[in-house]
């Protein structure tokens, strides 16, 4: 894959999994402990507790599509490639970005692209009153993404759903369509140009409906 990539240098994407760290409201708390030391065993080993969706993650169509597809039956490559960053940060803080801002970026997403999504939420992940509102994706501008053929939706918060919305309308409407999601990519979007080469590896996780992921980029020629 020739890939005109203009620094060598990744921007790492991804939030660090720790004890106390953001989660969605409600969903199981993260732990990290220690199993094993150097002093008393001769070795250092820890256990992780966590959540599928914790942190950086994927959300597979398993998530919440009938019969939709576990995580690891879906192809790698729907997670690598180029992606066009869409700065959607003036949208209303807590309000749904809609196809009609989409539309302002139409000339920036291609055919088999992954879009990832820089509400600027990314930059309040330690801020508990955003977790209850924030920005997130309207069920038309999910909509207009499947119409683009992208192959993948990236967003920098908890969810591309708002808090507690009754239907998970952009949910279902990508994963319906074998769209993958990557929630939670971390503020570090912002840096970002318009183009990069994104790469994003969940955990390979049998028969499950999502798992964390390192995520990364690098900035394209051109990209700015």
């Amino acid at each position: 894959m020739d890939i005109p990539i203009r620094t060598g240098t990744a921007t790492d994407l991804t939030h660090t999994i720790k004890n106390g760290m953001t989660i969605y409201v409600g969903d199981a708390v993260p732990r990290v402990s220690k199993f094993k030391t150097l002093a008393k065993d001769g070795v250092n080993l820890s256990v992780i507790t966590l959540g599928s969706h914790t942190g950086t993650h994927v959300d597979a169509p398993a998530h919440f599509v009938k019969g939709g597809r576990p995580l690891d039956e879906l192809s790698v490559d729907a997670f690598v490639g180029e992606a066009a960053v869409l700065d959607l940060s003036g949208v209303e803080a807590g309000s749904a970005i809609r196809a009609s801002h989409l539309d302002a970026h139409a000339g920036e997403v291609r055919k088999g692209d992954i879009v990832l999504i820089n509400t600027g939420y990314g930059r309040r992940w330690n801020d508990p009153r955003a977790r209850r509102r924030y920005t997130y994706l309207g069920g038309d501008a999910a909509e207009w993404l499947v119409k683009k053929k992208v192959k993948a939706v990236g967003i920098d918060y908890l969810s591309v759903e708002g808090f507690g919305a009754p239907k998970p309308v952009a949910h279902v409407t990508l994963l319906s369509h074998g769209i993958p999601i990557i929630e939670s990519l971390n503020g570090n979007i912002s840096s970002l140009g318009r183009r990069v080469f994104f790469v994003c590896l969940p955990i390979k996780v049998g028969g499950c409906d999502g798992a964390p992921a390192r995520a990364m980029a690098y900035q394209l020629e051109g990209g700015r």
